[in-house]
C-alpha cells in the first residue's frame, strides 16, 4: 500500500496510508463518496447523519457538526488516520482534533452538482480509487448534461414559477446563493424567492400566494422513513393550507415531496431529474428518474432503492 502526505489546508500534514485504513467521517457527502470509492470497512465513525449506505449506520454515532456536538475525545481513542469534515464544524473542535495529531480534511457540503463532483475528485484521489471517481463523474455529468441541453435555452415565460419549502419549517425557503436555487435552474423552473435576501428566508403563505407558483417543492427531515406515507401527509399538508389554496400549483395539485437524503451526495442526480421531469414533463418523456436512481444505486453502491423518495 502507498504511504503519503496528506495535503490538509493547504498544508502537508502526517504521512497517512493511501487509502487511509482509518477514517473519521463527519459530513453525509463524504460518507457517501467514501463509501462509493471501497471505503465503508475503514471508516470507524460517522457523525449523526451519515447512515447512507445499510451498515454505516452501524458505526459509532460522533455527534453532529451542524448541531456542535462532536465529542473529540471518542474521535480520538478510535485511532484514526483522518477525519474528513465540511463547513458546519466548529473551528474550536477542528483544533483540538488536529492537537490530538490526526489529520482534518476539509470537503464542501454545498448539495450543488459542481461541490460534489469537486469532492468525487478530492476524495477519489485520497481514496486511492481515481478511475472509479471518473466512472462516477461521468455518470453524474451524463444526466445533468441531458438537463441542461434541454432546458437551459428556455425563454422565461416557458419557465414554471417555483416555490421550494425547506424541510425543516413552515414557510421557510430559499433565495440565490443555494443549492436548492441551483438546482431548481438548472431543472428549467424560476425560484419565486430569487429576489430575497441570498440564503434562507421565512416568508409568509400571503406572500407564496401573492407570488403564486405554478409548482410547489418540499422535502421531509432524513429523520423520517422513506415511505410514501410520509411524503404523503406532508403533501397533504401543504394541498390543505387555506391561505395556498389560490395559488395555480394547489389548485392544480403540482406539489411534489421528496425526502432530504437525495439531495445529497450522488443520489443528486436523481432528484435533479425529478425536478426536471416534474417542471417539462414533455420535455423528459424518455427520462425516468426512477430507473436512473436504481442504476445510479446498483452500480455505485450495490444497493436496490430501499424505500419511497419521492411524491407522487
Amino acid at each position: 500500500m502507498e504511504s503519503r502526505g496528506l495535503l490538509i489546508d493547504g498544508e502537508a500534514c502526517r504521512a497517512a496510508p493511501c487509502p487511509p485504513e482509518r477514517i473519521v467521517s463527519l459530513t453525509p457527502v463524504a460518507s457517501e463518496l467514501i463509501c462509493v470509492f471501497g471505503g465503508l470497512d475503514r471508516i470507524v465513525g460517522r457523525d449523526d447523519h451519515s447512515n447512507y449506505p445499510p451498515g454505516l449506520d452501524e458505526k459509532p454515532a460522533l455527534g453532529s457538526s451542524v448541531r456542535k456536538t462532536i465529542r473529540v475525545e471518542q474521535i480520538v481513542g478510535l485511532r484514526p488516520d483522518v477525519v474528513v469534515t465540511g463547513c458546519h464544524i466548529s473551528p474550536e473542535t477542528v483544533e483540538r482534533i488536529k492537537s490530538s495529531g490526526i489529520p482534518v480534511f476539509f470537503v464542501g457540503t454545498s448539495c450543488e452538482l459542481r461541490s460534489l463532483i469537486k469532492n468525487a475528485q478530492i476524495l477519489g484521489g485520497m481514496m486511492d480509487a481515481k478511475k472509479r471517481a471518473v466512472e462516477l463523474i461521468e455518470f453524474l455529468e451524463g444526466y445533468a448534461n441531458i438537463v441542461m441541453e434541454r432546458t437551459g435555452d428556455l425563454e422565461l415565460k416557458d419557465r414554471p414559477r417555483i416555490y421550494h419549502e425547506c424541510a425543516f419549517e413552515k414557510y421557510k425557503t430559499t433565495a440565490t446563493c443555494t443549492s436548492a436555487n441551483e438546482c431548481i435552474t438548472l431543472a428549467g423552473g424560476v425560484n419565486i424567492a430569487r429576489a430575497e435576501a441570498p440564503g434562507r428566508s421565512v416568508v409568509s403563505g400571503e406572500w407564496v400566494a401573492m407570488n403564486n407558483p405554478d409548482i410547489i417543492i418540499s422535502q421531509i427531515s432524513t429523520l423520517f422513513s422513506t415511505t410514501a406515507r410520509t411524503l404523503m401527509e406532508k403533501r397533504d399538508e401543504i394541498l390543505s393550507r387555506p391561505e395556498l389554496k389560490s395559488t395555480n400549483a394547489v389548485r392544480n395539485k403540482k406539489v411534489y415531496i421528496s425526502h432530504l437524503s437525495i439531495r445529497r451526495g450522488p443520489r443528486l442526480i436523481g432528484y435533479l431529474l425529478h425536478l426536471a421531469k416534474w417542471f417539462h414533463p414533455e420535455l423528459f418523456e424518455d427520462i425516468d428518474p426512477g430507473v436512473v436512481h436504481r442504476e445510479l444505486l446498483c452500480k455505485f453502491f450495490c444497493q436496490e432503492p430501499d424505500g419511497v423518495y419521492v411524491y407522487p
